[in-house]
């Protein structure tokens, strides 16, 4: 497949769960980055962007 990078801007929070790296910008710099669970884990600034409806149920939540 070759390095490919998509930037993805989703419009579902559970889109997010599907991502394999989510970088969270702070102004210009990255202050966290990693998967959905691990970002979740840290209850860093990813959290506190996320939707509250978009809590610890949802995050086992599945696209069909």
């Amino acid at each position: 497949m070759g390095n490919k990078m998509t930037i993805l801007i989703p419009h579902w929070a559970a889109m997010m769960r599907h991502v394999d790296n989510i970088v969270v910008l702070n102004g210009c710099r990255i202050v966290e980055q990693g998967s959905h669970d691990s970002l979740m884990s840290k209850n860093g600034l990813y959290v506190r962007l996320m939707p509250p409806h978009f809590g610890k149920d949802l995050r086992q939540h599945r696209l069909l």
